[in-house]
């Protein structure tokens, strides 16, 4: 599977400048079924390294660094790296080392590792040359994972709430990607990429979840988003957001509820 999170910006340091601040509040983790899953394929313990990968705010770093010895998180954005050590702070996290890099930087003298994590970030990957690298720095019986989950938004299910936040934002926004609805098929499915850089015991784990969002929430996502980032809506950011806020409180109830699942495509070396 390779989803579609955001609409390509050309350098991947700068594709979520002015996101930063609610990409850390307001993206959700993965949940723990999701790390336990991870955790327990992998043997990940005090004694193994984890690369995550285009790391984010540290959404699968933070969480792993609880089994793991020492997980290295890996963004080419430093202002989100910031983001990530304050959520490190705040949770008592010591054991990541956060670097500024991306794919392209690779090996980057990161050394050997049991697991990298990688979630939406592999979309914006090199995907051939990354898995090639990362076979190399994966010690024999460590693998690989991509974890994924809905990005409610443009791919969200047919919800009224969501398909109104979005119907809004095109109101603002003329290059705004199209609400199409999960997408259950791509033309290069990664289970198969893992396979052909030699990537073994391919499997597939999905866990089914139910958030419930409040307002603030909802702002925070889609400001998250590198199609809807601050920078984006520029000098109408404000105006977007007070008729955003309109429009969810004037519909019944003060949740919105998402259903979807974290999809987790890992092979082992």
């Amino acid at each position: 599977m390779s989803p579609s999170d955001d609409s390509p910006t050309p350098d991947s340091a700068e594709r979520f400048t002015s996101t930063e601040w609610y990409y850390a509040r307001y993206r959700p983790r993965y949940g723990t079924d999701a790390i336990e899953y991870l955790v327990d394929r992998f043997g990940v313990d005090e004694t193994s390294r984890v690369l995550d990968l285009g790391c984010g705010a540290g959404q699968i770093a933070i969480p792993l660094a609880e089994h793991a010895g020492e997980v290295v998180g890996m963004d080419p954005n430093e202002a989100m790296l910031r983001e990530a050590r304050e959520q490190a702070v705040a949770a008592g996290c010591e054991n990541v080392e956060w670097v500024q890099g991306s794919d392209a930087d690779l090996p980057a003298d990161i050394g050997t590792v049991r697991l990298t994590t990688m979630g939406r970030s592999f979309h914006w990957m090199d995907q051939p040359r990354t898995l090639d690298h990362l076979f190399e720095l994966t010690e024999p019986g460590g693998g690989v994972a991509l974890v994924t989950d809905g990005e409610w938004l443009t791919h969200g299910v047919d919800d009224d709430w969501q398909a109104g936040v979005h119907a809004l934002a095109g109101e603002y926004l003329d290059d705004l990607p199209e609400r199409t609805g999960p997408i259950e098929e791509y033309d290069d499915p990664w289970d198969d990429l893992l396979a052909e850089h030699g990537f073994t015991d391919v499997e597939t784990e999905t866990v089914a979840y139910e958030r419930k969002w409040d307002e603030d929430g909802v702002v925070g996502y889609v400001f998250s988003l590198s199609f809807c980032s601050p920078a984006r809506f520029g000098d109408r950011k404000d105006a977007f957001e007070a008729d955003l806020r309109e429009y969810l409180q004037g519909l019944d109830g003060e949740t919105f509820v998402q259903h979807g699942e974290v999809e987790v495509i890992s092979g082992r070396r």
